[in-house]
């Protein structure tokens, strides 16, 4: 890795290797609906697909870690990310501003992940009025960075949003968080949460959302309650496993369970009342699941099985 200063006193560096620092320890999956520069930004965070019918459905069933849109809405399944003025050739950098609070953990994880992308420079970037308010500025780019190690950080001397923006270099993309957080932040905002405030090359708000069981599901495997008790022990490899009637969950089955039972009894006979999970729920809701629940059932709102959170 090495550094690419692209403007006075911006020590952006740029590390085309890994693109792959995420939420979720893995790529993005990204939906885009009709917009300006959402179909051109999408495929830039991630693996890109259109919303295709209903938006939530299309979430659920794509697993959806984003959402490129032309606004925010009160949508809040999954983070979203809305661009202004994108112009992908325009882009030669890229500052996420930050403040506190979790949309700007995602500015700067979508600035990482756009330089990596687009093959341009990125850093983080916090304002300050005085020399008083520098310990606040660092104390925030400190908290952002230890989940972008590898890019720079800078407290910029600035009296307003637009202090900033104007001490960026030319080809600049500012990302920023949704409003709130710092002063500095909620500034880039003028009536209605409308965005006022853009870098040369423009801009793309992001809002996040909470991690959600759906986006950390896996496949694994489920028995069927007729299955012999014989057939079930030989195929289970973890502590427990779902129990699945007509593509409902209807039990859980132990491996201490199965292996008291007689062989030829069945799986429905041995197993437990359900415990699960809502595909929509928040991801810490898992660790509200008994330890000795190694595979968690995640069911959708009709109690189908859609899938298990390891553990």
């Amino acid at each position: 890795m090495g550094a690419c200063p692209i403007g006075p006193g911006w020590g952006f560096v740029h590390d085309a290797g890994d693109p792959h620092v995420t939420l979720v320890d893995r790529g993005w999956r990204v939906l885009w609906t009709r917009g300006a520069g959402c179909r051109e930004l999408a495929p830039a965070l991630g693996e890109a697909g259109p919303v295709e019918g209903d938006l939530r459905a299309a979430c659920l069933r794509q697993r959806a870690d984003l959402l490129v849109a032309r606004k925010l809405t009160s949508f809040g399944l999954v983070s979203v990310a809305v661009p202004h003025g994108y112009r992908r050739d325009d882009v030669t950098g890229i500052v996420a501003a930050v403040g506190g609070g979790p949309h700007s953990i995602l500015a700067a994880f979508v600035a990482e992940r756009l330089g990596t992308s687009l093959d341009v420079p990125a850093a983080i970037a916090s304002g300050s009025r005085s020399v008083r308010e520098d310990a606040t500025a660092e104390s925030l780019l400190a908290e952002v960075g230890t989940v972008v190690p590898d890019l720079p950080a800078k407290v910029v001397r600035a009296d307003s949003a637009r202090d900033l923006v104007a001490g960026l270099p030319a080809g600049s993309l500012l990302v920023v968080g949704a409003p709130g957080g710092s002063w500095m932040q909620r500034q880039f905002f003028g009536p209605g949460r409308r965005l006022v405030v853009k870098a040369p090359a423009g801009a793309i708000v992001v809002r996040r959302a909470p991690a959600r069981c759906f986006q950390a599901m896996t496949e694994g495997m489920a028995f069927g309650p007729a299955m012999p008790v014989r057939e079930a022990r030989r195929l289970l490899v973890t502590a427990m496993a779902p129990v699945v009637d007509d593509g409902r969950l209807v039990g859980i089955v132990s491996r201490g369970a199965l292996d008291a039972a007689s062989p030829s009894a069945v799986v429905g006979a041995v197993a437990t009342p359900p415990i699960s999970v809502r595909d929509e729920a928040p991801l810490d809701e898992v660790d509200l699941v008994p330890e000795e629940i190694d595979q968690v059932p995640v069911i959708d709102g009709e109690g189908r099985l859609r899938g298990v959170i390891l553990r």
